[in-house]
């Protein structure tokens, strides 16, 4: 994500995607650079999935040398106990490789006093400032998030399990193309996201120069919910929501799409596994007159198949990259 000036850019990346991802990253970033530098003003990663962390992980085991990394923004192992102490035999391969360079972590959220260990990045009412005029509010993750991945997260160097109770189309294995009919009733109805993993997502409200983006991570809904409503009065509309969990039933609901008031949708997901975005996800998207925009950085696969309207469903657009590129970029 790029703010500022055409004359002097900043930037702030988030999560890097799985391991195929990460020379599109590389390419993206480099093309960024300005004299040969590209700052990130601060390097946010979400949560510990694999399809957020392992381009990361790459990216910082061969740091380039032109690569400038203010901030890294990420709750390790270490910071899920209520002590919120360092270990002294952190493990986990993100928090090795930001140890062993020496980055800046979790600067923003320091502890008091000569403590420069920074605390966990979690739900807060007060606003991170970033150099050049970029606000940014931590929706999620709250207590309850952290501890609950405390409580099952045993080796630091295994992400933690998913619960065995998992309803099967909870990820939206069992849609098909084309979709059934729209339903106006169905779209009230939702079963949340389980995963402890999604429930320690990190959840962003981005302000910059009067314009509002919510970055969702793969949090939970009433979670993102409850940081909205503990940040005072919400913002009449957002301009762009990347939409929780790549598009899974589970991390959005209406009462999320009434508070934010949002008619741009970004879905980061080719669709691969499961079969995201879900039917039901896009259904409310599109519900209630929004006649929405959706946003989509794949334009084969599942994702692909949105570019054709379903009979009988409310009107929406699509974006989709460029033909050739392997991104889409969105300019809000």
């Amino acid at each position: 994500m790029s703010y500022g000036t055409a004359e002097h850019p900043r930037h702030l990346l988030v999560d890097g995607g799985p391991s195929e991802s990460s020379k599109t990253l590389l390419s993206v970033l480099e093309k960024a650079c300005v004299d040969g530098i590209l700052k990130l003003e601060a390097l946010v990663v979400t949560h510990y999935d694999l399809d957020h962390i392992q381009g990361v992980i790459e990216l910082l085991e061969k740091l380039p040398p032109w690569l400038q990394i203010e901030d890294v923004w990420f709750n390790g192992y270490h910071h899920l106990g209520a002590s919120d102490a360092l270990g002294a035999k952190e493990g986990d391969a993100l928090s090795a490789l930001i140890r062993n360079l020496g980055l800046p972590w979790n600067k923003y959220f320091k502890k008091g006093g000569a403590d420069n260990v920074g605390r966990a990045v979690m739900q807060n009412s007060d606003a991170v400032n970033l150099p050049g005029g970029l606000e940014i509010r931590v929706l999620s993750p709250d207590q309850s998030g952290l501890s609950a991945l405390n409580r099952v997260w045993k080796n630091p160097a295994i992400p933690p399990p998913e619960p065995e109770d998992m309803p099967r189309d909870v990820l939206g294995r069992d849609d098909s193309w084309p979709p059934g009919e729209f339903s106006a009733t169905r779209v009230h109805l939702f079963t949340s996201d389980r995963s402890v993993s999604n429930q320690s997502s990190i959840a962003l409200h981005i302000t910059f120069d009067s314009k509002h983006v919510l970055l969702a991570g793969d949090a939970f809904a009433d979670v993102v919910t409850a940081g909205l409503q503990l940040n005072g009065p919400s913002v009449e509309n957002f301009d762009l929501l990347k939409v929780s969990h790549h598009g899974s039933k589970g991390n959005t609901h209406m009462n999320l799409l009434a508070l934010i008031g949002c008619k741009r949708f970004l879905i980061s997901t080719n669709g691969k596994s499961h079969k995201h975005p879900d039917h039901e996800l896009i259904e409310r998207l599109v519900a209630n007159g929004r006649s929405p925009e959706i946003i989509f950085n794949y334009d084969t696969g599942w994702s692909g198949k949105w570019k054709q309207r379903p009979a009988g469903w409310p009107f929406y657009s699509t974006h989709y990259p460029k033909h050739g590129d392997h991104f889409v970029e969105v300019l809000i």
